[in-house]
C-alpha cells in the first residue's frame, strides 16, 4: 500500500512543482490535474507521465482566461506561460509534444477550435523549420561560415563593447526575422511571404555590414560585393548596393515579391522599432545597428519583444534552432552546419510533405505529370506562385473583348450584373481578410488587395473558358441563365480565390477559410471544382489541392445540419437515390451479386452490346450542375426519413415477400425468386413492380452529388478491404449493401458525420458477422490510416447526439440479443493505450462526442440490425447490391511517363503462379509458428542445385533434344517481347509513384 500511495503521489508532486515554476494560477492547476486523472482513469498512458501532465497544463492554460492587466473587467484569452519553457522544465521535444497532444484531444474528445489551435502552431513549426533550413546555406552566401568563428571575447579591466562576430550576427539576423514576421500576420502565415521577408532581411544586415566597412563578416567570395572590396584601401559606400535581386536568383525567390516585402512591411517595421529605441543607429537610413556600441543593446532589445510576443500568443519560440541544445528540444538533429542537413530534418519529413497536398484516391484523371523529382518545399511554392503569375501573364481584373463579346450575345444586360456581384463578393473577401488588422501599419501592406486582383484575374479567365464551353457543346443554349445565377458566380469567384491563397501557401486560411469569408456552402462549391479542373491548365499540385477539398465536401461538410443538401434531399422524389439510380451506364458490376445459395436477385441485361464511356457524365457541364433536380412526374415524394413500416424507392431489403420482378429505367430485370425466409403475399411485389417500372434514372445536381458520393466511398471501401485482406466479392458486396443501406434509407446516419465513420462501421459489422476474427476496430483502423485523407480525430471525435442529456438513454434502445452479438465489448478488458479507442464520450455543449466504437455500439448497430442480421453466416439472405465499378482512370495499368510515352502495368494473368508453397509473416500479428516455417524453408534450400527460370509464356518454344544445361530457346515473337518490356516498364514506374 505504501508503495502504491507513493506512486501516486509522484505525478501529483511533480505537477505541483511544475505549476509552481510556471507561475499558474490555481484554477488552471486544479483543471489540469484533473483532466490527466480522468485520461488515466481511460487510459493507460504509456512513457514518462510528466508528458502526458505537460498536455494536461498547456490545454487547462489555453482554455482558461486571465483578467487583463491595467484593464478592468476585461480578460485576455489564454494563461499565459511559455510553451518553449514548459518543454524544456519537464524536457519534452517539440515534435513529441505535438504527437502527444494530438492524443491527448483525441483521448480527451476536445473541441474542433482546441485542435486547429495546435494544428497551427504545427503548422508554424513547419513553416519555420524549412525557413530555418533555406537561412543557413544564404547567410553562409553572404555572410562567413559561423561554424568557423573562432573569435573569443577579449577580457578587459576596463569595459568595452567588443565587435559582433558572425555566430553573433547569425543570431540577430533571425530573431529580426522572427520579430518582424511575427507582428505581420499576413507574413507569418505564408510560406512564400515568410521566405522573402527572410532574404529581405538578410539583405538588410548585408548592407550595415558593408556600410560599416566589416569585413571580417562578409563572405570575400560573395559575388554581391562591390568589385574593390578586397582591397586593402577599400572605403565604404555612403550607399550600400541592394542585393535582392541576386538573392532570389540563387535561391528559388521572386525578386517582385521581395521588394513588395521590404518596401512596406520590413522598412515600416524597422520605422517602428527606431522610433520606440527597440533599435539604436541611424534611423535615416537604418543602418549602424551593427556598430560596437548598439549591437548588444539592440540585440537583447529584440529577444525582449519577441519573448513577450511569443508569451502573448502561446506559440513556441521559434529560437529553438539557435540553441546548442536544438537537437533535443525539437526531436530530430539540427545542430547548425555541422552535419548533413538531409539528416537533421529527417524526422520532421513527414510534416514538411504535408505542405504540399496528398494524392486524394479520387479525380486523378485530371493530374499532371510531376515536373521535377527531387525539389524543396520553398520551390514548389515560390513554382507554384510563378506559374499562377504565368498563366494571368497579359490579363488584368476585367473581363477582355472575348467574354466582352459573349456578354453582348446575351438576350440582357449581363455585364453590369456580373460587375456587380464580383464587387460584392470583393468586399466581403477583403473585410475578412483584413478583419484581425489592429493598427494602421499593417493596412500599408496589403496583401488582400495583392491576392484580390489575382483572384480577380482568374475568375474572368476561367470565366470566359467555361463559357466557351458551353457555346461549344451547346451552340444554341443562351448563357443567361448562367451568368444571371449569383450561385454560379460566387462558387467560381471563391475557386479562384482559393488557388491564389493555395499558391502563396497561406496556411492560415486554408480552406475552408473562404468558404466562412464569402458565406458559401460547401454544397454549392463542390459543383464548380471539376468544371475549373478541366478547363484551366493549373499546376498538378493545385489540381490535387482541388481534389482534396471536393473529398472533403462529399465525406462530411455537405452533410453539416445546416446544409442545403438536406432540403435538395427533401425536395427530390424519392428522396435519397440508390447507387444504381445514379450511377453511369456501365459502370455497375455486371457479376451476379448472391451466391447460389441464398436468396439471389438476378438482373437480365437488355443493353448488351451498347458501349459506355464510363468518363462520360450527363452533367458535365456548369449549366447542368447549377440547376435544380430533375422531376419524375407520377413518382410520389419521398419522407426524408422512413417510417419502418413503409417502403420506399428501389430498396428491398426489408421488404419480405414471395417473388418479385423489378424493371428499372435501363430495361434491365430483375428476379428474386421464392425462399422460405421470403413468404409473404404478391401484392407487394407487384407494388414493387409498377413503382419501380416507372421510375427514371436520377438527373440533376442531387443526382451527380450522390454519384460523385458513392464512387467516392466505393473506392475507399475497395481500398480498405485490400488493406485488410477481404478478397471475397461476396462479403464486399455485403459490406457495400449495408453501406448503402445506410445512406439511403437510414440517412440521419449522415448527419453532422464522416463518410468513413459509417463505411468503417459497415466494415465491421460484416467482418463480425461473418466471423473474419482478426479484422478487429483496431485492425480496421491501422488500415484505414493508410488512406491518404485518413486523420485520427474521424474515428476520436464523432457525434453521438445533439443533446447529451439523451444519451444516457440512447445506449441500448431497442436491442436484443442479435444486436449485442453485433456490438463491441467494451467490459472487462485492460485499459487502451492512447493510440485505441476506449468506447468512451464527453459533451460539449448541446453536443455529446465519442470515439466510433461508442457510436457504433449506441448508434449504428440500432439503425442497421435489421439489414445486417439478414447477412449473417455463409447462408445470407441479404439481397446484395451490385459494386460500383472502380474508376477507370484510378484503376487504368496505363500511365503516362511524358507527353509522347505510355506504359501498361504487369497483367498478373500473363505469368503463372509459382508452384512453390507461399509463406507469410506479419510482425506482431502472426505467430511464431510462421517466422519458423519460413526459416527452415530457407535453411533446407541446397546452393548446388540450379534455379529453374519461369517460363513467361506458351508463345516461347524450347528446344529440349539437345544435351545442355539449360533448354534454348528456339524463337520468340517480336510483339510479345514488346508487350513484356513494356508491362515491365509499367509495373516498376507504378512502384515509383
Amino acid at each position: 500500500m505504501g508503495q502504491s500511495d507513493d506512486l501516486e503521489d509522484y505525478p501529483y508532486s511533480r505537477h505541483q512543482e511544475l505549476c509552481q515554476k510556471l507561475n499558474m494560477d490555481a484554477t488552471a492547476a486544479t483543471e489540469a490535474w484533473k483532466s490527466y486523472l480522468t485520461i488515466r482513469q481511460n487510459y493507460t498512458l504509456e512513457g514518462n507521465p510528466m508528458h502526458w501532465i505537460v498536455c494536461a497544463v498547456y490545454v487547462a492554460c489555453r482554455e482558461s482566461s486571465t483578467p487583463s492587466a491595467g484593464r478592468t473587467g476585461s480578460n485576455v484569452e489564454g494563461n499565459p506561460i511559455s510553451l518553449t519553457r514548459l518543454l524544456k522544465l519537464c524536457k519534452l521535444p517539440l515534435i513529441q509534444f505535438f504527437s502527444n497532444c494530438k492524443s491527448w484531444a483525441d483521448m480527451a474528445h476536445m473541441s474542433q477550435s482546441f485542435r486547429s489551435k495546435i494544428d497551427k502552431i504545427e503548422r508554424n513549426f513547419t513553416v519555420s523549420m524549412i525557413i530555418f533550413k533555406k537561412y543557413q546555406p544564404i547567410f553562409s552566401f553572404i555572410f562567413r561560415n559561423p561554424v568557423e568563428d573562432s573569435s573569443r571575447p577579449q577580457r578587459a579591466r576596463r569595459h568595452k563593447s567588443a565587435p559582433c562576430t558572425p555566430s553573433k550576427v547569425f543570431e540577430f539576423c533571425w530573431t529580426l526575422f522572427i520579430c518582424v514576421k511575427g507582428a505581420f500576420p499576413e507574413i507569418s502565415d505564408d510560406l512564400v511571404n515568410s521566405y522573402h521577408l527572410l532574404l529581405v532581411c538578410c539583405d538588410f544586415v548585408y548592407s550595415n555590414a558593408l556600410l560599416a566597412g566589416r569585413k571580417d563578416l562578409l563572405n570575400p567570395n560573395f559575388p554581391g560585393l562591390p568589385q574593390n572590396f578586397n582591397d586593402e584601401n577599400f572605403e565604404p559606400p555612403q550607399t550600400a548596393n541592394c542585393i535582392v535581386n541576386l538573392l532570389c536568383e540563387q535561391h528559388d525567390a521572386i525578386a517582385v515579391e521581395a521588394k513588395v516585402i521590404k518596401e512596406y512591411s520590413l522598412k515600416a517595421h524597422l520605422n517602428k522599432l527606431f522610433t520606440e529605441k527597440i533599435l539604436r543607429g541611424d534611423q535615416s537610413n537604418f543602418s549602424g545597428i551593427l556598430e560596437a556600441a548598439n549591437f548588444e543593446s539592440n540585440h537583447k532589445s529584440l529577444n525582449r519583444v519577441y519573448e513577450q510576443h511569443v508569451l502573448n500568443m502561446g506559440d513556441f519560440d521559434e529560437r529553438i534552432f539557435l540553441g546548442a541544445d536544438a537537437s533535443d528540444n525539437i526531436g530530430s538533429p539540427t545542430k547548425m552546419l555541422n552535419i548533413d542537413l538531409q539528416e537533421q530534418f529527417q524526422l520532421k519529413r513527414e510534416q514538411i510533405r504535408d505542405l504540399a497536398p496528398p494524392t486524394p484516391l479520387t479525380g486523378r484523371k485530371y493530374l499532371k505529370n510531376k515536373d521535377m523529382p527531387h525539389i524543396t518545399p520553398i520551390t514548389t511554392a515560390t513554382q507554384s506562385v510563378s506559374r499562377l503569375q504565368a498563366l494571368l501573364a497579359g490579363r488584368q481584373a476585367a473581363p477582355n473583348e472575348v467574354l466582352l463579346e459573349m456578354y453582348r450575345s446575351c438576350s440582357t444586360d449581363v455585364k453590369s450584373f456580373v460587375e456587380t456581384k464580383v464587387e460584392e463578393f470583393s468586399e466581403k473577401f477583403y473585410v475578412s481578410y483584413t478583419q484581425n488588422v489592429e493598427d494602421a501599419e499593417s493596412l500599408s501592406l496589403d496583401f488582400g488587395k495583392k491576392r484580390l486582383i489575382l483572384g480577380q484575374t482568374l475568375f474572368y479567365k476561367i470565366l470566359e473558358s467555361i463559357l466557351s464551353y458551353e457555346k461549344k457543346i451547346k451552340p444554341d443554349y443562351d448563357i443567361t441563365n448562367l451568368l444571371l445565377n449569383e450561385v454560379f458566380l460566387l462558387c467560381l469567384f471563391a475557386c479562384s480565390i482559393e488557388i491564389v491563397i493555395w499558391s502563396y501557401k497561406n496556411t492560415d486560411r486554408i480552406f475552408p477559410w473562404i468558404l466562412k469569408a464569402l458565406n458559401l456552402e460547401p454544397y454549392n462549391f463542390y459543383k464548380v471544382i471539376e468544371v475549373t479542373v478541366r478547363e484551366e491548365h493549373l499546376p498538378r499540385e493545385v489540381v490535387k489541392h482541388l481534389n482534396d477539398i471536393e473529398e472533403k465536401i462529399l465525406e462530411t461538410q455537405a452533410w453539416k445540419s445546416s446544409s442545403p443538401l438536406w432540403q435538395a434531399i427533401e425536395n427530390t422524389p424519392g428522396g435519397v437515390p440508390s447507387c444504381e439510380e445514379v450511377i453511369l451506364p456501365g459502370m455497375l458490376d455486371s457479376l451476379d451479386s448472391n451466391p447460389s445459395n441464398q436468396a439471389t436477385l438476378r438482373r437480365v441485361a437488355l443493353d448488351r452490346g451498347t458501349n459506355h464511356d464510363t468518363q462520360q457524365s450527363p452533367i458535365s457541364s456548369a449549366s447542368e450542375r447549377f440547376q435544380s433536380p430533375v422531376t419524375s412526374s407520377g413518382v410520389a415524394k419521398k419522407r426524408l426519413f422512413n417510417d419502418p413500416s413503409k417502403s420506399s424507392g428501389q430498396s428491398i431489403l426489408k421488404d419480405k415477400c414471395s417473388q418479385k420482378i423489378i424493371i428499372d429505367s435501363e430495361s434491365r430485370v430483375y428476379v428474386i425468386p421464392d425462399t422460405a425466409q421470403m413468404r409473404s403475399s404478391n401484392t407487394t411485389a407487384l407494388v414493387n413492380v409498377n413503382r419501380e417500372s416507372n421510375k427514371s434514372r436520377k438527373t440533376g445536381s442531387v443526382a451527380l452529388f450522390f454519384r460523385k458520393f458513392y464512387i467516392l466511398g466505393s473506392i475507399r471501401m475497395q481500398s480498405l478491404c485490400n488493406s485488410l485482406l477481404v478478397t471475397d466479392i461476396d462479403i464486399k458486396k455485403k459490406i457495400w449493401t449495408i453501406f448503402e443501406y445506410s445512406i439511403k434509407d437510414r440517412t440521419e446516419l449522415m448527419k453532422d458525420r464522416h463518410l468513413d465513420q459509417i463505411l468503417m462501421c459497415a466494415v465491421y459489422i460484416v467482418c463480425k458477422l461473418v466471423k473474419i476474427e482478426r479484422n478487429t476496430f483496431t485492425e480496421i483502423m491501422r488500415c484505414y490510416r493508410l488512406q491518404p485523407q485518413a486523420e485520427s480525430h474521424i474515428y476520436r471525435s464523432v457525434l453521438i447526439s445533439k443533446n447529451a442529456n439523451n444519451d444516457k438513454n440512447s445506449n441500448k434502445n431497442d436491442t436484443n440479443v442479435d444486436s449485442d452479438s453485433m456490438e463491441v465489448d467494451t467490459h472487462n478488458a485492460t485499459p487502451p493505450t492512447p493510440s485505441n479507442m476506449a468506447g468512451t464520450s464527453q459533451s460539449f455543449g448541446d453536443e455529446c462526442r465519442g470515439d466510433l466504437i461508442k457510436f457504433y455500439n449506441t448508434i449504428y448497430v440500432p439503425q442497421v440490425k435489421e439489414v445486417a442480421n439478414l447477412s449473417r453466416g455463409n447462408n445470407s439472405t441479404l439481397p446484395l447490391s451490385p459494386l460500383p465499378k472502380s474508376n477507370s482512370a484510378i484503376n487504368s495499368p496505363i500511365r503516362r511517363v511524358s507527353n509522347s510515352v505510355l506504359t501498361r502495368t504487369l497483367d498478373p494473368k500473363a505469368i503463372t503462379a509459382s508452384p512453390a508453397p507461399q509463406l507469410s509473416y506479419c510482425f506482431s500479428r502472426s505467430p511464431a509458428k510462421d517466422l519458423e516455417a519460413i526459416n527452415r524453408m530457407m535453411i533446407s534450400v541446397d546452393a548446388r542445385k540450379s534455379v529453374g527460370k519461369r517460363l513467361l509464356s506458351e508463345e516461347m518454344d524450347i528446344d529440349t533434344t539437345k544435351e545442355s544445361h539449360s533448354p534454348t530457346k528456339k524463337s520468340l515473337t517480336t510483339p510479345f517481347l514488346a508487350k513484356k518490356i513494356e508491362n515491365l516498364i509499367g509495373e516498376r514506374r507504378t512502384q515509383n509513384q
